[in-house]
């Protein structure tokens, strides 16, 4: 899918995105966050921005790490540069940030019950 990402409507719909996860989430202080709570950030930052992008377009994997590329590039234009460091480690770390918002399959389990008298 090739989208004009210089088109006002698309930069509109760029910076509605990152006003939402910016006033959703903190990332104040990222960089000097431990590993752990950053990736928690990431989650957070990733699903958000997952949901906020599925109520205009439907996009697939690949074209969602574009996208990502693309709202990275503008943050940093606007010189928000903790979110756009928040976006480039989605970036890098997108497959398995991925994996951990995908919906798990739900497994069928079944109980066994002794069904014989003992008495």
């Amino acid at each position: 899918m090739k989208v004009n990402v210089n088109h006002p409507s698309f930069i509109s719909f760029l910076e509605t995105i990152s006003n939402n996860i910016l006033s959703s989430v903190s990332i104040e202080n990222y960089f000097s966050l431990p590993q752990d709570k950053k990736m928690s950030v990431l989650y957070v930052v990733f699903k958000l921005m997952k949901n906020s992008v599925k109520t205009r377009a439907r996009l697939s994997d690949l074209e969602l790490k574009s996208f990502i590329t693309v709202l990275c590039k503008k943050n940093e234009e606007s010189e928000n540069y903790e979110f756009a460091a928040v976006l480039r480690d989605i970036s890098n770390n997108f497959e398995a940030i991925n994996e951990f918002t995908k919906t798990p399959k739900r497994t069928i389990r079944t109980i066994k019950t002794d069904k014989t008298n003992n008495g």
